[in-house]
């Protein structure tokens, strides 16, 4: 296979571009990103794109087969627009100039949050349960209509495998997203009645998603791992002290220092916390039946590892 992956200088793309260099049945990685990876291996090809514009010449000059669609504006930032534009507007770039190459296999990595946040939400979610990213979350609100924009593709090319992993929050040695530098402070203002949480390591995830590419496995396909943690779990885990605050009280105060960008007390806008206190549990069955993959961590001994990177 020779590979594109998008997003390569990311968490998710750039483990990913690790493990698939050291495939023998691949022959070349190709990278992109808005900043360079420090990562070299003979297999691997790293160009600087914003993946809002033309990558004909990569996959032309490459032969590109199989894409990894791993670019993503993750963190939730203040201009909206942007961060759409370079979601949404990047994905239906990518999908172009895969049709127009006429590859072989698209991977596509979205999120359990494309199911939304509801307190009537199945549980658990599974790959037949509707599609609700919320509407005030840019971040889900995106995911599910990225996956509304691959089903369309889907129906134009159904040569093409698609394939679509939806993990819940990954966790890891990696792990350093707002949620990740939220749980560190020693003091952690969270909503009061929070519920369990699913955590997939980031390991696994790698794992999973090389095997659908090598076995060429279309679908989607939820990634959890077995289990659940509380939020009061990973707060003593991590030595510090939990601050719970009632809904009504916290949902306002937060939005407010994100309006102010008070960065040193929030690191996302009060929609976010909603996982917090919805139920939000998906099913990796699916997932197991099609590939027989052994999840080697669970949602609790996932979340342990990152403890342990923390702490050393």
């Amino acid at each position: 296979m020779n590979v594109l992956v998008t997003g390569a200088a990311g968490y998710i793309g750039g483990k990913m571009v690790k493990s698939l260099c050291k495939k023998s049945w691949v022959d070349t990685v190709v990278g992109t990103d808005i900043r360079e990876p420090d990562f070299h291996h003979p297999k691997y090809k790293f160009d600087i794109r914003d993946i809002r514009y033309s990558l004909d010449d990569l996959f032309e000059n490459h032969a590109i087969d199989t894409v990894v669609h791993a670019a993503y504006v993750l963190p939730p930032i203040h201009d909206k627009g942007l961060m759409e534009d370079i979601n949404k507007g990047g994905t239906r770039n990518i999908l172009e100039a895969s049709a127009k190459a006429g590859v072989k296999q698209i991977l596509y990595t979205s999120s359990t949050t494309a199911y939304g946040f509801y307190a009537d939400n199945d549980d658990p979610l599974t790959e037949n349960s509707p599609l609700r990213g919320n509407d005030d979350l840019t971040y889900a609100k995106n995911k599910r209509e990225i996956e509304a924009i691959l089903q369309e593709f889907i129906a134009a090319h159904p040569g093409i495998a698609a394939t679509i992993v939806r993990p819940c929050f990954v966790v890891g040695p990696g792990f350093t997203n707002p949620l990740a530098r939220h749980l560190r402070k020693k003091l952690v203002i969270m909503p009061s009645g929070t519920r369990p949480w699913q955590f997939v390591h980031e390991d696994d995830l790698i794992q999973v998603m090389v095997l659908l590419l090598e076995k060429r496995i279309a679908g989607a396909f939820n990634v959890t791992g077995e289990g659940t943690i509380t939020f009061p779990e990973m707060i003593n885990m991590l030595g510090n002290i939990r601050i719970p605050v009632p809904w009504p009280v916290i949902y306002p105060l937060n939005n407010l220092f994100w309006f102010l960008r008070l960065s040193f007390m929030t690191a996302f806008p009060s929609p976010a916390m909603r996982m917090m206190v919805h139920p939000w549990i998906a099913s990796s069955k699916k997932l197991h039946k099609a590939t027989g993959y052994p999840f080697k961590y669970s949602s609790k001994s996932a979340f342990a590892d990152f403890v342990r990177s923390v702490k050393n």
